[in-house]
């Protein structure tokens, strides 16, 4: 019987509570403090804050709000800064029972859509928040909300859209966007994680400590965070407007900002890079080790170092840049030394480097320092290039050579290796200029010259071939100066003073076309003489096919 009594009281006492906690809900009209709490909000944040329909439930310890936005800085929107479905604010019962007074314990706002938006100054529409403004509050106000400090702050699978004013470009949509923070409020530090989807599939995440927050420009609050962002679209998340540039990258970096400076140091590693509009994506990955100081009112910065590789080919880049608006002017140095071309090989396809079918350069060194400039979406790269001791496996250009192979007999083999290759490079949107192209090729000689590479990899080179002064190429020259009078003087002389070779085709295709004819005067008048003298001198007449210049091959 006593056991029986004791339950009878417990169930009496929960239902006194149950009913307590009832009527409590019932009778606390929580849409009541929906005014009060949209004006303290607004003085905490600085907007225009709307909730919809307010309720109290004792269960959960919880105000919901069936919507809630806020407004935008005027000079930049009209619209809403966020706009949501729901808001939970968790509070202390007691306080708010008894004094009427709200002491938040967390915050969760359910599936809201942000907007971002920055000027070519470097403002964000974010800036004003939470600044400091004349209080116009009442004390009715100040009374529910003496303070926004928050246990936890979290955003639920929210949309995050950042653009431009004025749009230069399609803004970047973050989904799955998810925030928390611990014990935040604007005056003291506080612990925060930040997740979001990319726009190309892949994920970011970012977690820190930030604050307190800059009073009058929220944008300039210091922080430290640790940024991880995992198959990162390169051409869908950062570079929009350029179809030239696609890679897939992966990010471990560290930033240190004081609200100022940022200082931002890590590992990016990008798979499948493409840098040009006709290149093909790389099979070899391309990793940076960097440390990058950024000024973020005066949105430029300087890399202080960043040690690109390529397989075994290192290459230490530094300098410096500028954004303004949608543009970032470049002024960087790209130095390599004696960097290995067998690790450049398979990178060599997203520069739009088409080597003829079949062939493939193999062993040797390249050694370039290069000026990085322009904008970022389409740079000009110029500088010294030397490439020493490689071959083209695959690619006989004595083959290509018929009429000076026929003259002289010089002969690359089925390979062709090149001993020295310098020249000045110039690449860019309208192509690649390659001046003062010097080589020296094994079998054949050397070759000068001028010459270009269009976009879509077409040719235009005008080089000088000089038969070396050993082997059958001297032997051809001095066979030739011993043909009878002024014409084997001047077969001679001209093999000394070089045989002009025009390039055309392709890259894949190249077409190589010797000018016997212009070596021996080069006008067309020239030309026209030899070859009336051609008909008087039956010698010349036996060459006549190879002076008017070679087959194309």
């Amino acid at each position: 019987m006593k056991s029986k009594r004791i339950w009878i009281i417990l169930a009496a006492v929960v239902c006194i509570l149950l009913i307590g906690a009832l009527a409590i809900d019932h009778f606390l009209n929580a849409d009541t403090y929906r005014g009060r709490i949209e004006a303290a909000l607004s003085q905490s944040l600085n907007r225009q804050v709307t909730l919809g329909h307010l309720s109290f439930s004792i269960f959960t310890g919880s105000l919901d709000a069936s919507s809630l936005a806020i407004a935008d800085d005027p000079s930049f929107s009209s619209q809403p800064f966020l706009t949501a479905k729901d808001i939970r604010i968790g509070v202390q019962i007691w306080p708010l029972i008894t004094t009427h007074r709200l002491h938040i314990t967390g915050i969760t706002i359910d599936q809201p859509s942000i907007t971002l938006i920055s000027r070519p100054n470097g403002a964000w529409n974010y800036s004003t928040l939470g600044s400091s403004a004349p209080s116009s509050s009442t004390p009715s106000s100040n009374n529910i909300l003496p303070n926004l400090t928050v246990s936890q702050l979290a955003i639920k699978d929210g949309t995050i859209t950042i653009g431009t004013q004025p749009a230069t470009a399609p803004p970047h949509v973050y989904d799955h966007v998810n925030v928390t923070a611990s014990h935040f409020s604007f005056a003291n530090a506080f612990p925060f994680t930040v997740s979001a989807g990319l726009p190309g599939g892949g994920s970011m995440k970012l977690n820190g400590n930030a604050g307190p927050i800059n009073s009058t420009n929220a944008a300039a609050t210091p922080f430290t965070a640790k940024v991880t962002l995992r198959h990162a679209d390169i051409a869908k998340e950062f570079l929009t407007s350029n179809q030239s540039i696609a890679g897939i990258a992966n990010l471990d970096a560290n930033i240190v900002s004081n609200g100022r400076t940022a200082t931002v140091n890590g590992t990016l590693s990008v798979t499948n890079l493409k840098l040009a509009q006709g290149g093909t994506p790389s099979s070899q990955p391309v990793k940076i080790n960097f440390q990058v100081e950024q000024y973020l009112h005066a949105l430029s910065g300087n890399i202080q170092k960043a040690n690109l590789s390529v397989g075994q080919a290192a290459m230490a880049i530094h300098g410096s840049y500028q954004t303004r608006g949608a543009t970032t002017a470049l002024n960087l140095n790209a130095n390599g030394q004696n960097m290995p071309i067998d690790s450049l090989v398979a990178f060599l396809p997203s520069l739009g480097v088409q080597l003829p079918p079949g062939s493939q350069l193999q062993g040797g060194t390249l050694t370039t320092s290069l000026n990085i400039t322009g904008s970022a979406a389409n740079p000009v790269i110029a500088g010294p290039v030397l490439i020493s001791n490689t071959r083209l496996s695959g690619f006989n250009l004595g083959q290509k050579l018929n009429a000076i192979r026929a003259l002289s007999g010089a002969s690359t083999g089925s390979d062709t290796t090149i001993q020295t290759l310098s020249t000045n490079l110039s690449y860019g949107p309208s192509g690649t200029q390659t001046n003062n192209l010097d080589a020296i090729v094994t079998g054949l000689g050397a070759a000068t010259g001028n010459g270009s590479i269009s976009p879509s990899n077409a040719l235009d080179y005008q080089l000088t071939i000089k038969l070396a002064t050993t082997g059958v190429g001297g032997l051809a020259q001095r066979a030739a100066s011993m043909l009878p009078g002024a014409f084997g003087a001047s077969v001679g002389q001209s093999m000394k003073n070089g045989i002009p070779v025009s390039i055309r085709g392709t890259t894949s295709h190249p077409i190589f076309t010797p000018n016997l004819g212009q070596m021996f005067g080069g006008s067309q008048q020239q030309t026209t003489t030899q070859t009336q003298q051609q008909k008087q001198n039956p010698l010349k007449k036996a060459f006549g096919s190879l002076f008017g210049g070679g087959t194309p091959q």
